[in-house]
């Protein structure tokens, strides 16, 4: 498992410290695409393969910086999102439900349109069609990374955040019932209906807490360390 770069680069002090240039510096150092921590390839129900080893990611949680959250002052506009940053004529909705198409029949052609592809929605493994029954999911929600410290951010850093096309694992194409069951809640308050992927998304939850140098909760790293405990 690669280390992240962001998490080589920042630390939560430096960034109290040093504002917010040194998080847009690491950011421009973040994969675009293709480089990732897990294979590529999608596993039956999600978007991405992994084999975890709980003592990775044992140790991986356990060097998350632990403060209470702060959601003061949060709103969704703060992130602006869905924006087509390559200029290719697709924003990143799109890019998403065309990356984890699993018929192979969709392209760049088909943005801007309702699409017919196969997803498969990791919450509860539920095979979906039509793209208008999907939703994007970022998999750590936009007000949980705020309260983790992307409240400290740079409008330029959470757009960032927010339609990050990196991996494939950041941002997901899940059913709306299951994204909408999520809401913003973390682990200790929501786990996918399917349990088969719970080791899974311990782990991507882990991922992109530690590639944006965002802190945890107690009871976020209580419920993190048990899940992974049972992986």
């Amino acid at each position: 498992m690669r280390a992240s770069r962001l998490a080589l680069v920042l630390s939560p002090v430096l960034l109290l410290a040093s504002g917010c240039s040194e998080l847009s510096d690491a950011i421009d150092e973040l994969p675009s695409g293709g480089e990732s921590a897990a294979p590529a390839e999608f596993a039956d129900t999600a978007p991405f393969s992994v084999t975890v080893d709980p003592a990775v990611l044992t140790s991986d949680i356990e060097g998350l910086t632990v403060a209470e959250e702060d959601d003061a002052g949060y709103d969704r506009s703060l992130f602006p999102h869905w924006k087509d940053e390559d200029g290719n004529g697709c924003d990143a909705r799109d890019e998403v439900l065309i990356a984890q198409d699993r018929s192979g029949a969709l392209s760049e052609a088909d943005c801007d349109a309702a699409m017919t592809g196969e997803w498969v929605s990791m919450y509860d493994a539920v095979t979906v069609t039509d793209s208008g029954e999907i939703d994007i999911d970022h998999f750590v929600p936009l007000k949980e990374a705020w309260g983790s410290g992307a409240l400290n951010w740079s409008t330029e850093d959470r757009q960032s955040y927010a339609n990050w096309l990196g991996n494939s694992w950041h941002l997901i194409a899940v059913t709306a019932s299951s994204n909408r069951s999520k809401s913003d809640q973390d682990p200790a308050e929501w786990m996918p209906e399917d349990e088969t992927v719970w080791c899974a998304y311990v782990w991507a939850w882990v991922e992109v807490k530690k590639e944006w140098s965002l802190t945890v909760d107690e009871a976020e790293r209580a419920a993190l360390l048990e899940y992974a405990a049972a992986c």
